[in-house]
């Protein structure tokens, strides 16, 4: 994988993983460390891409509102209620 912030290809695999399961790499010639979301859309994103990439498929093929889909996420248990 080429690193995103200098183009290099010698970056090397970490052992461990991110929080949602990404594999994480480290650059030889920057030295900065990266994952494989790093530089998406997706990079800040608190959930897993693939409940991202489900939510859009229900709001684009299904037509739900997005309350309806707040709703479907909350009863899955996938966020928390925040008063």
């Amino acid at each position: 994988m080429r690193c995103p912030h200098c183009q290099s290809a010698s970056t090397t695999e970490r052992s461990d993983r991110t929080a949602h399961g990404y594999r994480r790499f480290r650059c030889r010639e920057c030295r900065r460390g990266f994952n494989e979301r790093t530089g998406s859309v997706l990079n800040r994103l608190q959930l897993p891409s693939d409940v991202v990439f489900l939510i859009v498929l229900w709001r684009l093929r299904l037509k739900l509102s997005l309350r309806n889909l707040a709703e479907i996420l909350l009863l899955r248990g996938l966020v928390s209620l925040q008063i």
